[in-house]
């Protein structure tokens, strides 16, 4: 508008000029040619040429004077077509919902319209002849803002620029601004004029899915580095006992991973499932815990866990198939990564596991709803008792009776139990009092690597 505005004042002094060189010039020769009739009349001569072009030069006068009066109506609409120009522009801006300016080469507003209030909680009047760099921009943003604009004198402007401001209360408004340079009618740079729109918000939600993107990236490059490097995962073993007899009836695979800062096992296959690649850390841990059977004592399990995720996979099954014989000594602990959608597709992949001589165990059991599921639609041939229930139990008489009623509902359906977490003497008693067949924990044994020394524990 304010381009349209100046090429308007231009017109309008040109057409000024016309009318005035127009009309003095038409005055004069007016005034010449009525001088020479005059001469000719009051002496009574004879009129010669030049005094007839004289006349037909009046009579021409009559068409210039036609054409200045058009000249005067035009110069009259462009006044008019300016100012209805101009107050449609103040009206646009003042109803407009984005931020609309104006600023001089000092980067001083010259025009702001009431959208500066809600953006950034300034009237119109309170930033008008203020410096737009010193008064909005952040100080450690000011230099690089300062290097745009001047390279906006060679563009003419800038288009779709973020940038952040401050609001009048402190806090920080992410911003994107358009501008076009405004010259006058010699070229020469007068004024930017543009508009600002508020885009905090959509600026908030890029980055929080440039942030997740980066996560869910970094998750994935260590989960595949995990899978890769030789060093990145352990297994440890811990014993499983029988608490009767005190001898080694198996082992449980536990993964412990390198890498600093230490991260918990529990992380590690957190972030391979939200990475999509939970299967595959899955498999991996147990690949390198079947590879260590020989080292076990033949008589000894291997206890390995599992999610019903993996347990589906045809890789999995090829693994166990893969072990022949050896397979019977395995012991598959389901976990819950995720919620079974359907127990019947998995309860018939167990089955059909089964056939290996593979047995399964549901882990944490009584920790949760999720648990007992397992329990009452896959029916595994071990149940282990939660730390949950196993912690404290010879203190408190409704987890000793709890843990009977379990080994009660286990042996009436063929299945035995395996005590967790066992960490104390009492504990210990306690589930062998209820008749828990076999445990595991600190006090009676740390995960640790297998050694060939493991072949004598029997």
């Amino acid at each position: 508008m304010f381009s349209i505005r100046s090429a308007a004042d231009g017109t309008r002094r040109a057409l000024s000029s016309a009318i005035v060189v127009l009309t003095i010039s038409s005055l004069l020769s007016l005034g010449h040619y009525l001088g020479d009739w005059y001469d000719v009349l009051a002496g009574g001569g004879t009129p010669k040429l030049h005094d007839w072009v004289a006349l037909a030069g009046m009579l021409w006068l009559l068409v210039v004077a036609a054409t200045v009066r058009r000249l005067m109506r035009v110069h009259r609409d462009l006044a008019e077509t300016a100012q209805t120009a101009t107050e449609a522009f103040h009206d646009a801006a003042s109803s407009a919902q984005g931020w609309v300016w104006r600023i001089d080469t000092d980067y001083r507003y010259t025009y702001s319209n009431p959208a500066v209030e809600a953006m950034l909680g300034y009237r119109p009047d309170q930033i008008i002849g203020n410096r737009s760099i010193d008064l909005f921009f952040l100080p450690e943003d000011q230099a690089a803002i300062r290097t745009e604009v001047n390279a906006s004198r060679v563009s003419n402007g800038w288009q779709n620029r973020e940038s952040r401001m401050l609001h009048r209360d402190g806090s920080i408004r992410h911003v994107r601004s358009s501008a076009t340079a405004v010259h006058d009618r010699d070229g020469r740079l007068i004024a930017y004029q543009g508009s600002t729109a508020d885009i905090t918000a959509e600026y908030i939600a890029r980055t929080a899915a440039e942030a997740a993107t980066a996560h869910q990236t970094g998750m994935r490059d260590r989960t595949v580095r995990a899978l890769r490097d030789p060093a990145a995962l352990q297994i440890l073993f811990q014993p499983i006992h029988d608490l009767h007899t005190g001898r080694i009836a198996g082992y449980e695979a536990l993964s412990r991973f390198a890498g600093t800062p230490y991260r918990t096992p529990d992380v590690w296959f957190a972030e391979a499932w939200q990475a999509g690649l939970g299967i595959d850390l899955e498999l991996h841990a147990i690949t390198l815990a079947v590879r260590q059977l020989e080292l076990m004592p033949p008589t000894a399990y291997l206890s390995v866990n599992a999610a019903p995720q993996t347990i589906l996979d045809d890789r999995f099954a090829a693994l166990l198939t893969g072990l022949g014989p050896d397979a019977a000594r395995i012991v598959v602990e389901v976990t819950e990564h995720a919620a079974v959608a359907d127990y019947d597709t998995l309860a018939a992949a167990v089955q059909r596991l089964r056939r290996t001589g593979v047995r399964f165990a549901v882990d944490d059991t009584g920790a949760g709803y999720a648990s007992m599921q397992h329990v009452l639609r896959l029916r595994p041939d071990v149940i282990k008792l939660d730390r949950g229930i196993v912690a404290g139990i010879d203190l408190d008489v409704a987890r000793q009776a709890l843990a009977t009623a379990m080994v009660t509902f286990a042996a009436s359906l063929g299945m035995s139990v395996v005590g967790e977490g066992i960490e104390t003497a009492g504990e210990l008693a306690a589930l062998t009092q209820a008749g828990v067949r076999n445990g595991q924990g600190y006090f009676l044994g740390r995960p640790a690597p297998l050694t060939p020394a493991y072949e004598n524990a029997a």
